[in-house]
């Protein structure tokens, strides 16, 4: 497993640049007809919809913070 350190404005910076890559990747799916690009693509996007789940529930953790 792979740690590193953002600061809050970092973290939603990255929030950001995932958000808009992962609507690129999700439109790419839709066109491409290659069976294993396809394949990779499911998998990524699958695996970066993790990543940003788990950088929400921490940037939701530090909004919630007194």
């Amino acid at each position: 497993m792979v740690h590193f350190e953002l600061d809050e404005r970092e973290a939603r910076d990255m929030r950001t640049a995932l958000s808009i890559r992962l609507v690129g990747m999700r439109e790419e799916l839709v066109h491409t007809d290659n069976r294993e690009y396809r394949e990779y693509l499911k998998a990524a996007i699958e695996r970066l919809e993790g990543v940003l789940r788990r950088l929400d529930a921490i940037l939701a953790g530090l909004t919630s913070r007194p």
